[in-house]
């Protein structure tokens, strides 16, 4: 038997055309069937390897697929790369996204991450950011400190309608005392807790008819009851009840022009009532003026009046309570 020639496709095509013509005559014989079959199947991996399959001969319209059966199965072996339209020429096989290492990238120096903020602060927040309701602090989720990153720091909290709560960290307060407070560099004072802060302020001239409010922080109304005689409601909501503390003082006469215009007023600040229940219900406190000089124990109308209120919130812890002593 004669060993099967290697052949290109056109010589293929050749033979076929002169050597399996028309069988009119009769003169195809079983070699030329044979060794034209046998050329061909040794053929077919050379012009499968070589054939210009880009353009002559290009694989459209399906897809190729080297198929698995009965568990046996072909790997294709692009030796000399695979080219890709976009890309071009890749030599070396694509790990899958879980085995890609971040250090094996290029351009690892080149800042094209413009949706980050790098954490050497090159490059500052150009938008909004949101962080849901986690703990912004020194440490984050860190379990190498005592505390881990709980409770620290500040934490924003959204209500809705458009109103946001910013918490600050109590840490484990008050087992250890613990937690996050604010230092001013400029004079290292420190504030921990917002319960020293006047609750409510009020300035009012009561010469005036009706009297003047000057300014005010957290009062709904002056109700004017009688001469030197006023009710002052604060803004619903800014106590829990009414044990606050309030603080008043009336000096001036109907003029402040100089420093002598002024008379030795007493301020009594005594019924306080509501419980914050209604509009008609508010917390409220009465200021009462007497004169202490001229006309002792005569209500008046004076210039300058003051009140200075502080006290918990509904919401507001309070502190621990002094020890009491009697001696």
């Amino acid at each position: 038997m004669s060993v099967p020639n290697v052949l290109p496709s056109g010589t293929l095509i050749e033979n076929i055309h002169n050597e399996l013509a028309d069988n009119n005559a009769g003169a195809i014989s079983a070699y030329d069937v044979r060794h034209n079959m046998a050329d061909i199947v040794a053929s077919i991996n050379w012009i499968v390897a070589s054939g210009n399959f880009n353009s002559v001969h290009p694989f459209t319209g399906n897809d190729v697929k080297i198929k698995i059966e009965n568990g046996q199965g072909g790997a294709l072996i692009p030796e000399s790369g695979v080219i890709f339209p976009i890309g071009g020429l890749q030599l070396e096989a694509y790990p899958g996204a879980q085995s890609i290492s971040h250090t094996g990238l290029a351009n690892l120096t080149v800042d094209v991450h413009t949706q980050y903020i790098p954490t050497n602060g090159s490059r500052t927040a150009t938008a909004n950011i949101g962080f849901d309701d986690h703990w912004i602090n020194s440490s984050g989720n860190s379990t190498g400190e005592i505390f881990g990153g709980n409770n620290r720091g500040l934490k924003f909290e959204y209500l809705g309608n458009g109103t946001e709560v910013v918490h600050v960290g109590s840490g484990d307060y008050p087992t250890t005392g613990s937690g996050t407070y604010f230092q001013f560099d400029r004079d290292n004072s420190t504030i921990s807790s917002a319960k020293g802060v006047a609750k409510a302020w009020l300035n009012f001239d009561a010469a005036t008819d009706p009297p003047t409010v000057n300014s005010s922080f957290n009062i709904h109304e002056l109700e004017k009851i009688d001469t030197g005689k006023y009710k002052i409601v604060f803004t619903s909501g800014t106590f829990g009840d009414n044990n606050y503390v309030a603080i008043g003082s009336s000096n001036a006469r109907s003029t402040a022009a100089s420093p002598e215009d002024f008379s030795i007023n007493k301020v009594g600040l005594i019924q306080r009532e509501g419980d914050d229940t209604s509009v008609a219900t508010l917390r409220s406190i009465t200021f009462v003026v007497m004169e202490d000089d001229q006309t002792p124990g005569t209500y008046v109308d004076a210039k300058i009046n003051e009140l200075v209120v502080y006290g918990t919130g509904p919401n507001e812890v309070s502190s621990p309570q002094p020890i009491v002593t009697v001696n």
